[in-house]
């Protein structure tokens, strides 16, 4: 979604997800269960050996017709891009809603994608986005610390009409599926690991929203989670259980940016007494660490998650700004004084 440390796309993703009702009144849907950056898979059939997966901007459930959505957005006219991307997840796509939102729309796009859906259980909603949003996206985008912009998307609602269907070249028909909703949290089987890494992330985008990594979906299959954090080979890694038996938060960089690690190393001390004791820099890993032995799964989340947000507060000016860009940092909770 992001290109060159620019996230316009995103802010417009997470101001739609978070204000649902705008595509569900003017689309006439009723949405659940939406979430960012869900992995799809476009392998070809006669080709399984390679297999290929797009991250969807949006993915959801529509409690009518129980049929999956997909939401793409894309914040200048249609283009080849999002074209090819389209045309691959109507290929695999066996039934459901394709929300298509742009500035606008070449004919051709709009040609060839309704040819591709004749036939199929497809319905393809041509969405016209408000140019007035973008100069308001583009402010949140260059003007506002980043762990602020969550805080004010709201500036985004002073656009009287966001979004607006093209009923007259959308393609909308009736269509019944059967998807099913996700089992409420207390249903989950927590001694899974896939269950219990999504019960994880929920909490983590459910109580740290404005840190947008944990807005997107991701790989749930590894004894850890893994989160970009601004700069390139700055990662943020999250785990309930290690082969070793040890739930911990850790800061890695890798890359060209053990700098960073070394200039946050000069204030070890006042980053324990920010985080806590256990806080640990390992200088041959360039790795900032906090370890501990998990116990129930719902307590080692949130412990996690408390331990993730004082890791974000106190070191993000340091990880998304630096100091070539002291203007940009701004006071958080437990960021160094």
């Amino acid at each position: 979604m992001s290109k060159n440390g620019s996230i316009k796309e995103d802010i417009f993703t997470v101001f739609l997800k978070s204000n649902l009702d705008i595509m569900e009144s003017e689309l006439c849907l009723h949405l659940s269960e939406v979430v960012l950056e869900q992995s799809f898979d476009v392998t070809e059939e006669n080709d399984s050996q390679n297999k290929r997966v797009l991250m969807l901007d949006m993915y959801g459930i529509e409690q009518n017709s129980n049929v999956e959505v997909i939401v793409e957005n894309v914040l200048t006219k249609s283009n080849n891009d999002h074209q090819r991307r389209l045309l691959k997840i109507i290929g695999r796509l066996e039934k459901g809603i394709i929300i298509y939102q742009a500035l606008g729309f070449r004919p051709k796009d709009v040609e060839q994608l309704k040819n591709a859906v004749k036939g199929k259980d497809i319905n393809l909603y041509f969405v016209e986005i408000n140019e007035d949003m973008i100069p308001l996206i583009n402010k949140l985008n260059t003007d506002t610390h980043k762990l602020r912009i969550y805080e004010n998307l709201n500036t985004l609602n002073t656009i009287a009409n966001p979004i607006k269907l093209l009923k007259d070249i959308s393609v909308i028909k009736p269509i019944q599926g059967n998807m099913r909703l996700r089992r409420d949290g207390t249903d989950r089987n927590l001694s899974n690991l896939l269950e219990a890494n999504n019960y994880l992330l929920d909490q983590l985008e459910a109580n740290i929203p404005y840190f947008f990594p944990f807005q997107r979906r991701k790989n749930l299959k590894n004894r850890y989670l893994s989160f970009g954090f601004g700069k390139s080979g700055v990662s943020l890694l999250i785990s309930i259980e290690d082969m070793r038996h040890r739930a911990y938060v850790k800061l890695t960089f890798r890359e060209f940016s053990p700098p960073i690690y070394f200039k946050i190393k000069e204030r070890e001390e006042e980053a324990r007494e920010l985080i806590g004791e256990e806080l640990e820099f390992l200088d041959d890993k360039h790795t900032i660490a906090f370890r501990f032995n998990p116990y129930g799964v719902k307590e080692t989340v949130d412990r996690l998650v408390d331990i993730a947000e004082k890791f974000i507060l106190t070191f993000s000016n340091q990880v998304l700004y630096g100091e070539e860009m002291l203007g940009r940092q701004e006071e958080l909770e437990y960021s160094f004084s």
